[in-house]
Order: C-alpha cells, then sequence, then structure tokens
C-alpha cells in the first residue's frame, strides 16, 4: 500500500479530484497523483543527451538507425539510448503471442467500430483531461487534431498486426517513437513558463501515459461494446493484454500497469475522478479531435465536413455522456439519436457476416483497407526526427 501522498506533493489542480477518487479507491488515487510528477526517466535522459551531443538534423538519422535495427545499434548511439532500448527488446514472461493473436483477429473482424470508438470518445475523453494542455500550448491545434488521429490510428493498426509488437515490429517501432516524441515535448515544456508544474506537474506525465493506456484499452472496448462490435470477454482480455506490453513500451512504469480489463477500467475510472474538470484547453483540443475527423476521412468540401462533424458530435455525445459534452461545449444533443441508428447497423451487418459468410470477409476486407487508407501517414510521419521547438510551427520537421 503507498504512503498518501501530502497537499505539498500534489499538484494543486489535482487536489479535489484526488479528494474524491480517495474515498472510491485510496489505492489507485494515491498511486495516479504521486505519478503526476514523473516523467520518464529512461526516455528522458535519452533526448537530454542527444540534446547535448547531437545536432537536431542527426537526431532522427540516429534514431532510425536505433529502433530500425535495435539489436545491432549505432557506434554513436548514447549509454542512455542502448538501455532503453535493450530494456523494451525483451518480451515480459507474461506476454502470450496466441493472446495477441486472438486480439488480432477480433480487431480485425471490428476494425471499423474501432475507429469510430476511438476518435468518438476515447481520444476526446484523453483530451478533456490535463494531457490537452500540452499539447494545446504546442499550437497548430487543426493540424496536430489530424496529426493526433493518424498517429494513434497507425498505432492501432500496427500493434494489432500479427507480430506488430513483438520487439522490432511496427507497432514496437512506433510505439517508441511516440515515447521519444513525448520526452522531448517534456524537455521543451518543462521550463516553458505557461507552464505551471506546481498547478499542473510534469508534462506528458506517466499518470497521464497509464490514463491514455487505459482510455485506449479497455475503456474503448467499452465503446466498441456500446456501437456494436462483437469482441466476446476472452477477446477484450485479449486487447487489454496487448495494450499492457504497449503501454510499458510506451513508458508507463510495468509496477502501476493494469493487468486486465478490469485493471484498465478501475485505472480510467480514477484517473478522470482525480484529473480536473475540463479547463478552455480541453474544449479546443476535444473539439479539434471532432471537426479533425472529416478531414481524416477525406471530406474537405465545407458544407459535407460540417455535416460529417454533426454526426460525429452525435454519436460521441451518446458515447462520452451528456455531463461530459456539456462540459467540452459540445453543441445541443440532436433530437434524433445517431448511436442507436449505428448500433442497429453495425448488429445488422454482423448478422450477414454469419448468414453470408464470403460477402462478410469481402466486407471485414473493405472496412479493413478504408482503415488502413485514412491513417496512411506521409514522408514526416515516417521520420524518427524529433521537435526542435516546444512550438510546432516553430519547428523542424518531424
Amino acid at each position: 500500500m503507498n504512503a498518501m501522498p501530502t497537499d505539498g506533493v500534489i499538484p494543486s489542480s489535482y487536489r479535489d479530484g484526488y479528494r474524491e477518487a480517495r474515498a472510491r479507491d485510496a489505492e489507485m488515487a494515491d498511486t495516479y497523483v504521486m505519478h503526476t510528477t514523473i516523467g520518464d526517466p529512461p526516455a528522458d535522459r535519452v533526448v537530454q543527451d542527444l540534446a547535448r551531443n547531437h545536432e537536431p538534423a542527426q537526431v532522427g538519422t540516429l534514431l532510425a538507425a536505433a529502433i530500425q535495427n535495435h539489436r545491432d545499434l549505432p557506434e554513436n548511439a548514447p549509454d542512455s539510448l542502448r538501455e532503453l532500448v535493450e530494456e523494451v527488446s525483451v518480451l515480459p514472461n507474461w506476454y502470450d503471442p496466441n493472446v495477441a493473436l486472438a486480439a488480432t483477429k477480433a480487431f480485425l473482424r471490428n476494425s471499423e467500430m474501432v475507429l469510430a470508438g476511438l476518435v468518438g470518445a476515447a481520444i476526446v475523453e484523453g483530451f478533456s483531461t490535463l494531457i490537452s494542455k500540452s499539447f494545446r500550448i504546442r499550437g497548430r491545434i487543426m493540424e496536430n487534431g489530424v496529426r493526433r488521429l493518424k498517429q494513434n490510428l497507425i498505432q492501432l493498426v500496427e500493434q494489432f498486426l500479427p507480430g506488430g509488437m513483438e520487439p522490432g515490429g511496427d507497432g514496437w517501432r512506433l510505439t517508441l517513437r511516440i515515447r521519444l516524441v513525448h520526452a522531448q515535448a517534456r524537455m521543451l515544456l518543462k521550463d516553458l513558463e505557461e507552464w505551471d508544474s506546481r498547478a499542473h506537474g510534469v508534462p506528458i506525465s506517466a499518470a497521464q501515459l497509464l490514463l491514455a493506456s487505459a482510455a485506449f484499452s479497455g475503456r474503448l472496448m467499452r465503446h466498441v461494446q456500446a456501437l456494436g462490435g462483437d469482441f466476446n470477454a476472452e477477446e477484450r482480455d485479449a486487447y487489454v493484454h496487448v495494450w499492457r506490453y504497449t503501454g510499458i513500451v510506451m513508458g508507463v512504469p510495468e509496477q502501476i500497469m493494469f493487468r486486465d480489463m478490469q485493471g484498465s477500467l478501475r485505472a480510467f475510472e480514477t484517473a478522470v475522478q482525480c484529473e480536473p474538470p475540463p479547463d478552455l484547453d480541453a474544449i479546443i483540443m476535444a473539439n479539434s479531435i471532432v471537426n479533425s475527423a472529416p478531414l481524416l476521412l477525406g471530406v474537405t468540401e465545407a458544407e459535407e465536413r460540417r455535416a460529417k462533424a454533426r454526426y460525429i458530435y452525435s454519436v460521441s455525445r451518446s458515447l462520452i455522456g451528456n455531463d461530459l459534452a456539456d462540459n467540452l461545449k459540445y453543441p445541443a444533443p440532436k433530437t434524433i439519436k445517431e448511436l442507436p441508428l449505428l448500433r442497429l447497423k453495425n448488429r445488422l451487418d454482423r448478422v450477414m457476416q454469419r448468414l453470408r459468410p464470403g460477402w462478410g470477409a469481402r466486407l471485414s476486407r473493405t472496412k479493413f483497407n478504408t482503415m488502413l487508407e485514412v491513417s496512411a501517414f506521409d514522408r514526416f510521419e515516417q521520420s524518427y526526427a524529433l521537435p526542435t521547438s516546444v512550438h510546432d510551427e516553430e519547428s523542424a520537421e518531424w
């Protein structure tokens, strides 16, 4: 059992929520708030060493060589990078490739609903917290919305393809890159006057990484279920099993990482309760996600884009609930609810897939190919360069 943190240790923005959360789950609440002041020491050391000893233009090349060939790092790689890569290159003894394969099959079968649950709810709920502040400060709100959606989508795709999260796999490499981008953002933000560490803790803290991992795993499974998905209990556990390892590669300390579906939901519920109510940064970032989604889907004409955004707002409101939607300044709810209609359509698709297996297989391939198309990265997304300035518009391409 952790010792109860004192008010002097807890960032002031978390104190009210923490007291309420502790009355419900003291152990989890203590764990969460204590990690709001901790970043990711192994990754933080890497970016600090790279900043001291390498020109920004060299960093991307060095990281690409190290992550793409993790068993034979370049001679000029700093020891901190060697230690980090070595640490995440060993699969935990609890990780089961057969369980991961079960998650892959269920993910491919439900890819469209996973996409909808991610965009319409899980990312929005993540950005309803102080996670939003670091992203808003860094700027390019709408562009960051599209980029963030792409990044999360391609990570999901890659980590749930066969072998994706095994060391050297595409999902593993992308997750490690994201971890280093987070570390670079922490380094750029920590001394910024706009970032109040006494109020907000550490930017992209270990606690927030835990929250994000829980949002994209167990919480997302709840949203997929609401959309009419057909993950069974065993497949939901398998999905969370993969995310348990993904979160560790992404920088969540293993000792606080959830182990199963129930643990993931517990972490999410307690974390959200500890977080302060949505502020203007959360409102900006959450709404940017919804309004970026049509662009991600290739809808660029103004009126069509607005109509698509209204539809996504309606589904999102049903998933995240009226209280959070109102706090995020969503448009007033529509009389006709979109979620029941969408759930009915998804369930009818499942019935047809069982009745006509050939048609169902073609439909699944079409839906998955659509997901691949909307999540495809351009050449900058494929690089291993890191941001060079706290404000994106002043940064070199990364």
